[in-house]
């Protein structure tokens, strides 16, 4: 598991950034004079103590880099090692119909590796089937980093090995695309959109919505409602769409996102309706108002990281990054949020695309969905010139 994720995670690196080598030549003390600037990289040392995982110290390399990628890849795959159903919030593998999948020998299914995303991708291209006004929408990346995670001797802090290690950025935005296979990890986001969507799902032609379901969303008509997402475990029993397992902290190997079960649904909107958004639309069992909440992660092609409607300044996502820990590590919560202190991370890999503060300190979330698209799923977006992914 070590060798096979430590070289998916250094390939990932070397993914965001190509430095060419030239020779280096000193300058005189005279010349160096008419010069100001800032260090390409910095490198920041820290420690942290907890008194139930112990002690810590941090190495993290800043990279002072303005990155724009358009990149490809057939498979990203980290954290290949044996995990079984329900150990560590391991998630299972279910059908269509949420019913658990077994193996031959009567043992649960789960993935084989913590974060697999198939025919990975950043950026987009636009107009891809004219190559002659072809446009590549890069994806940016601002301040990336590489940090390591030492855990210490409590008893000789001279005795340390290393916990782990994460490659991070500092603001990111734009278009991540792939089939989302298995992520282990924070996947965070919003939908919202008009009731009637809901109506039109839950009760239009072979919906499963009551009639007092549907009186309700018709009643709601074009209130706006939004709800919460992240990664879920869907099988169909008192599980449904619970976001952690047997109190981990977090799912691993999960392969569906939603509303998380005893959520509810809310409306900006004022009035009598908007109030009974509130207190009627409680998740169970996968289900609000006979609408889905609990979907493939599959169904979404791509995803945009940041706010689309907003340049790289006020729109990009902070805190996001991708990790590995040999055993547990409280990474720094770089995502700018009030009283953001660690994230907390297990044995394994670690995909964080969390809430973070925009540049006015307002929390924002890196994923926004519409209800219909929610509902519908969101199709990739083109990452090659003539084909939309296989580049």
């Amino acid at each position: 598991m070590v060798n096979k994720a430590y070289r998916s995670i250094l390939a990932l690196s070397a993914m965001t950034a190509s430095l060419s080598s030239v020779a280096l030549e000193a300058i005189p003390d005279d010349e160096l004079n008419h010069y100001t600037g800032q260090a390409f990289i910095t490198v920041d040392a820290s420690s942290y103590s907890d008194a139930t995982l112990g002690n810590y110290e941090f190495t993290r390399v800043n990279l002072g880099l303005d990155i724009e990628t358009l990149s490809n890849a057939d498979e990203l795959r980290i954290g290949e090692f044996d995990r079984s159903y329900g150990a560590d919030g391991t998630a299972p593998i279910v059908d269509d119909n949420r019913n658990i999948v077994f193996n031959a020998d009567g043992s649960v299914a789960v993935h084989d590796a913590d974060i697999i995303i198939q025919n990975f991708a950043l950026g987009r291209v636009d107009n891809y089937n004219d190559p002659e006004n072809a446009e590549i929408v890069p994806f940016k990346i601002k301040d990336p980093y590489i940090e390591l995670a030492y855990k210490t001797d409590p008893g000789n802090s001279s005795i340390r090995r290393i916990a782990g290690v994460r490659i991070g950025f500092g603001q990111a935005q734009g278009d991540l695309s792939g089939d989302l296979i298995s992520l282990t990890g924070n996947l965070e986001g919003e939908i919202r959109g008009p009731a009637s969507i809901a109506y039109d799902y839950a009760c239009g032609g072979g919906g499963s919505a009551s009639f007092l379901d549907c009186l309700l969303l018709a009643v709601a008509g074009s209130t706006e409602i939004y709800g919460e997402v992240k990664l879920l475990d869907a099988t169909d029993g008192p599980n449904a769409g619970v976001d952690t397992l047997d109190g981990a902290p977090y799912l691993k190997r999960a392969s569906w996102i939603g509303v998380p079960k005893g959520e509810r649904f809310n409306s900006d909107d004022t009035g009598l309706v908007a109030g009974l958004i509130d207190d009627l639309t409680e998740v169970k069992d996968c289900l609000v108002l006979g609408t889905t909440t609990c979907f493939r992660t599959t169904n979404y092609q791509s995803v945009y990281i940041g706010d689309k409607t907003k340049d790289f300044a006020n729109g990009s996502a902070s805190g996001v990054f991708v990790s590995l820990q040999m055993e547990d590590v409280p990474w720094k919560d770089l995502s700018g949020l009030a009283g953001a202190t660690r994230v907390y991370t297990e044995k394994g890999a670690f995909l964080n695309i969390a809430r973070y503060a925009d540049a006015n300190g307002q929390m924002r979330y890196p994923l926004y969905l519409d209800l219909y698209n929610a509902l519908t799923g969101e199709p990739r977006v083109a990452t090659c010139i003539g084909r939309t992914k296989g580049c």
